[in-house]
């Protein structure tokens, strides 16, 4: 495939892509349909793993073939007794956490593996392509992107240390002005080092405020190592502000000064400027150090909403633990009066918070449909599971489990899913925390289990008030 996308014939994109297919190739993942397009070894289709060939137990021989069908039960569930035999211990948690693929399931798609929610960020692309070689070959990378200033002006300095701005010499270069000397002193080119320090008016103004031990090399070091020796050093200026911060803002208020004279036409004061950034420097330093308290209001207790007469409601809720990394749902349907019908919970393996919340509802829908429910509200205090089943792009949302649900929903049934606060989904909160992790096998509950007692108990007196 690499070869054929860099011909001659294909467009500069793609023979851009070729040069970087096989580290492209290893970030995308399939998200499974019907797994007719996937191969079940090689393939990644469990997008925290990888190709599974390399979670395979030594037991299993090269010729082996393995196909999803072969580990699925007859109701289309993960056999894990049979995953167990070809999979490591370790592995086997992060399979059962995707959901397996279904003849309904329509086409496999691929997806980007590092986010949440499988849509490509470029982000996550420059993260993962791109292994930081800025961080290793130039120092000065992290000392400007650390830098406690707005945004805007660390991508200044940025494009200063790559000489980037345009300068009234790299305008000439384009042939974008026939003027390449310095709007301010009109004596020399104006090159990045001239614009910053090397400008008669400007060095009159740096000598009255460099720290006297940055004084000796202060206007004689090429720009990158002018920029470094400034932006790392923990010099207090005044003995309050941090030399860096203040270096940073008397650049930015000179590059506004240089910009006013060539294209506004005003007149140049860099004593003006310099007085700015200074100001400018105390303002950023006292915003870092004392950011302002925002003050909240107590949170507000919202007991449990009750549906309509004649509509059960479905409160479902998914955990992840955050020093293991276990994920378990659990949910419990009741009617409006808040008599308990069943409640289920389940431990489903090694998945992010937003691939917990879309299993438990998955799960709830495949178990009120089971109970012939015809009228259902579903009640989720996840607003991300909201904004992808009410996309209207949903049939062609890159998660397995956001499809399946939305194919429920297309059944002949009454489905409504709404917000609530966490205050009112407590009780499907308690059904997730109740899963038992030494089993993937789903827990049913036909009673209330003891640990709920309490949060019905509430709910039914909120109710009758």
């Amino acid at each position: 495939m690499p070869s054929s996308i860099a011909r001659h014939s294909c467009s500069s994109l793609w023979r851009a892509l070729s040069k970087v297919w096989e580290a492209l190739l290893s970030n995308v993942a399939w998200s499974l349909g019907n797994g007719h397009s996937v191969n079940f070894l090689t393939d990644i289709w469990v997008p925290a793993l990888g190709p599974l060939r390399d979670y395979a137990r030594d037991s299993l021989d090269a010729t082996n073939h393995v196909s999803f069908g072969s580990v699925l039960t007859a109701n289309g569930d993960w056999d894990v007794a049979k995953l167990a035999q070809i999979f490591t211990e370790d592995a086997l948690p992060y399979i059962i956490g995707v959901k397996p693929p279904s003849p309904q399931g329509g086409s496999d798609r691929c997806i980007w593996r590092w986010t949440n929610h499988h849509g490509f960020e470029l982000k996550s692309a420059y993260d993962r392509c791109s292994p930081l070689i800025l961080e290793e070959t130039d120092p000065i990378w992290n000392q400007i992107w650390t830098l406690q200033v707005p945004q805007r002006i660390r991508c200044f300095l940025w494009l200063a240390s790559r000489q980037k701005l345009m300068t009234n010499l790299h305008r000439c270069r384009r042939t974008l002005s026939d003027d390449p000397y310095c709007p301010i002193c009109q004596e020399a080119e104006e090159s990045i080092i001239h614009t910053f320090r090397d400008c008669e008016r400007l060095q009159h103004v740096w000598r009255y405020i460099i720290p006297s031990s940055l004084a000796a090399s202060f206007f004689s070091n090429p720009i990158k190592v002018w920029l470094r020796q400034n932006l790392c050093s923990n010099i207090l200026f005044r003995n309050s502000i941090p030399w860096k911060i203040v270096f940073a803002a008397i650049l930015w208020q000179f590059w506004k000064c240089r910009n006013d004279v060539v294209f506004v036409g005003d007149s140049a004061s860099v004593e003006c400027a310099l007085s700015r950034g200074i100001a400018w420097a105390q303002y950023y330093n006292d915003g870092w150090l004392h950011p302002m308290q925002t003050v909240h209001a107590p949170p507000r207790t919202i007991p449990w909403q009750n549906p309509k007469h004649g509509c059960l409601c479905l409160n479902v809720d998914g955990a992840v633990s955050l020093n293991t990394g276990k994920a378990t749902i659990g949910g419990l349907l009741r009617d409006a009066a808040g008599n308990f019908i069943f409640g289920f919970s389940k431990y489903i393996g090694f998945t992010n918070s937003l691939h917990a919340e879309l299993w438990t509802l998955y799960v709830g829908l495949q178990l009120a449909w089971d109970h012939g429910v015809n009228f259902l509200q579903i009640q989720t205090d996840c607003n991300r599971v909201l904004e992808l089943l009410h996309d209207t792009n949903v049939d062609s949302c890159p998660i397995s489990l956001v499809r399946s649900i939305h194919q429920f929903w297309r059944r002949a049934w009454y489905v409504d899913l709404i917000w609530v606060p966490r205050s009112s989904n407590q009780a499907a909160d308690s059904m997730a925390r109740i899963a038992n992790c030494s089993s993937f096998d789903l827990l049913f509950f036909s009673d209330p289990p003891v640990q709920l007692h309490d949060v019905l108990t509430t709910d039914a007196l909120v109710l009758s008030l």
